[in-house]
């Protein structure tokens, strides 16, 4: 139901990556994040794994909103954290031939949807430190269509769009190798719906 595929990276030079993905799978669903931990180093991939660790220990099928509320609980302390969020599964009220979609993005992440018009839009602020409010963009996402999570450490510009013709493992391949950034973290994780 769900091809994916990621790659993450720490700076150039760094041993420890600020940058976190997690792809957790259920029967019908998936929950996918890209976490990126204020700055890079140490501090930074404490903040991130403490995400990832939260996440992983809230059941599958917990709304968004009340997994980003513990997100950024749990951050609290720590460095913090810009991050995105995404739930997609098959639901009793889906069209047959979609799977639902719920996403919330904070901070400096993208979130770009190819095969759906769906409006995402980011909420300002750090996990663990300041966000005034989650803003959730829930849709539907027909079969062949495209997600695409990443930090700030892949151009903006990447040309997704281009690069449409390249399934989920060497479209991350090929943005870490031609569009990161070398003084930052880098993520990227690609999931495409099946039928």
């Amino acid at each position: 139901m769900f091809n994916t595929a990621y790659r993450t990276s720490p700076k150039t030079g760094e041993r420890e990556n600020g940058d976190a993905v997690l792809v957790r799978r259920g029967a019908e669903s998936i929950t996918l994040a890209v976490i990126d931990g204020l700055g890079h180093g140490r501090m930074a991939a404490l903040a991130a794994h403490a995400a990832i660790d939260c996440l992983n220990r809230l059941p599958l099928a917990v709304e968004l909103e009340e997994a980003m509320r513990a997100v950024h609980e749990a951050l609290r302390g720590t460095r913090g954290a810009a991050a995105a969020v995404c739930q997609l599964g098959a639901t009793p009220t889906t069209a047959p031939g979609t799977v639902s979609f719920i996403c919330c993005g904070v901070g400096n992440v993208e979130i770009r949807c190819f095969g759906a018009k769906l409006p995402i839009l980011l909420s300002p602020g750090v996990l663990g430190a300041r966000v005034q409010s989650f803003r959730i963009c829930r849709g539907e996402l027909p079969s062949g269509s495209r997600l695409v999570m990443f930090s700030d450490g892949i151009s903006q510009r990447s040309p997704f769009d281009s690069l449409r013709h390249l399934d989920p493992e060497p479209l991350c391949e090929t943005l870490m190798r031609e569009h990161r950034k070398p003084d930052d973290d880098a993520s990227v994780l690609v999931c495409d719906t099946e039928a």
